[in-house]
């Protein structure tokens, strides 16, 4: 059995298990393998409430992996002398008037657009149902709308992650080209490397398929779309984006970049330009150009980007010099730990060292299984007082009353802190992690309760 269908095998017999442990209602996977897309496959539900189930042709919101197709749009013009990745974005924007700005325009470049390094605000747009017409893209960037407005807030040169800075080149797109996005993203980067189904139009047949995306509670998502479709609007299947990321890898019959971009632009769009921080940091080693990258211990390099939006994550991860690849696309934002497992199950079955998003989901399950094993601590201790004799219920004991008093109000300050700011922060990337730190944390704060209530006898102290 190759180990292509080795990986099929573990994928049709173990993602119907995950989408029921992680309540998620569908995925679509692609598998990538020496640079061809070989299989394409849907699990679950498209929208449970229709009972509409995914299939492969099913299209998703792809969220933030639109940004890795508007590198290589941009990087189309560059490599038509149109524009140049460090000229500064404002050289070419000739539709709207750059505001006033506490940092220079001049630092604000293509290069650093691209990387999430200039200096530009985080958020996005407020969007409409699809029916609506959003606000224009220029009244967006102007601040006009729910949004910030498109200039550099901190000093440009270091990570930050923006949605206005992908809204800027979108504009710049269209400025370069004097075409809209949309049509020009098609002509160039979609219809020459086959992604059929993958379209930023909303169609009357692409709202009937489309897969409903769910909140962390289950709730279903309204389709909505904004006003800029660069960072986050392209609609499309698992093996749209696996044809689009297998072009960034060699074949026994075509080059990298597919005749759409020269190899030098493809490697230039994957190497790391700066070092990301923070939740990214996780993941990836640094952001290239659209893209983020890490570095194997055998001097390897993977190309990943992932998108999150309201009801889902989507994730792709590549390995240009060995060919492989995998595509994950999911209707919920209970998604991070079902992608993370299946891009352990693809890197186990195709070779690969661990990479990092994997790693980094393991440590995250260390809080969980540390309170437990400080609950199971608590209740043998105070179970054994009991028993034994050396601790009754005597909540109104002199016994070491102020300890007490200071154990019981830490306890019940850092369960209010978990569900009052904890919990959300966490269930907002890691739902199912939140839940069972939650189980875990009531466990030792009730147990700490307890034993609040059971000081020492004089046996105890005797002891």
């Amino acid at each position: 059995m190759s180990a292509d269908e080795s990986l099929s095998t573990h994928l049709d017999e173990h993602v119907p298990n995950l989408l029921d442990r992680y309540d998620v209602p569908g995925a679509s996977i692609a598998l990538i393998e020496d640079g061809e897309v070989t299989r394409s496959g849907a699990y679950g539900s498209a929208d449970p409430a229709e009972g509409r189930p995914a299939t492969e042709n099913t299209p998703f919101r792809v969220e933030s992996i639109t940004k890795s197709i508007t590198a290589w749009a941009v990087l189309t013009l560059v490599e038509q002398d149109e524009i140049g990745l460090d000229d500064p974005v404002g050289q070419h924007l000739t539709s709207w008037e750059l505001p006033d700005a506490e940092y220079s325009w001049e630092d604000v470049t293509v290069r650093r657009l691209l990387s999430h390094s200039a200096g530009m605000p985080a958020g996005g747009y407020e969007t409409v149902q699809l029916d609506e017409e959003p606000p224009p893209l220029r009244e967006a960037l102007s601040g006009n709308t729910s949004g910030p407005v498109a200039r550099p807030t901190t000093e440009p040169g270091e990570f930050r992650y923006s949605n206005p800075g992908y809204a800027l080149l979108e504009l710049l797109i269209e400025d370069v080209t004097g075409r809209d996005f949309a049509a020009y993203v098609d002509e160039a980067v979609l219809d020459p490397l086959g992604m059929d189904r993958a379209t930023f139009i909303i169609t009357e047949r692409l709202r009937s398929e489309l897969a409903t995306e769910h909140f962390v509670d289950g709730t279903p998502v309204a389709a909505s779309h904004g006003p800029s479709n660069a960072h986050g609007e392209l609609y499309a299947t698992a093996e749209d984006i696996a044809r689009f990321v297998a072009a960034g890898m060699e074949t026994s019959e075509e080059p990298v970049g597919r005749g759409v971009l020269a190899p030098e632009s493809v490697a230039e769009m994957y190497a790391p330009d700066v070092e990301t921080t923070g939740f990214y940091d996780l993941a990836t080693d640094g952001a290239g150009l659209g893209h983020f990258a890490e570095t194997f211990s055998d001097g390897e390099r993977a190309v990943m980007n992932g998108g999150q939006g309201a009801g889902s994550w989507n994730w792709f991860h590549a390995v240009p010099g060995t060919g492989d690849g995998i595509v994950i696309l999911t209707n919920s934002e209970r998604s991070v730990q079902l992608i993370a497992d299946v891009v352990e199950a693809w890197t186990d079955r195709s070779g690969l060292p661990a990479v990092s998003l994997t790693r980094a989901s393991r440590w995250i399950r260390l809080p969980v299984w540390i309170l437990v094993g400080v609950a199971v601590g608590l209740a043998l201790r105070l179970g054994y007082g009991v028993v034994v004799g050396t601790r009754t219920f005597a909540p109104l004991s002199d016994r070491d009353r102020t300890a007490r008093a200071v154990l019981g109000g830490l306890a019940v300050a850092t369960f209010g802190l978990w569900w009052t700011i904890g919990r959300e922060t966490v269930a907002f990337f890691l739902p199912v992690i939140a839940e069972w730190v939650g189980l875990a944390l009531s466990a030792v704060v009730a147990l700490l309760l307890v034993t609040v209530l059971f000081p020492k006898t004089d046996r105890g102290e005797t002891r």
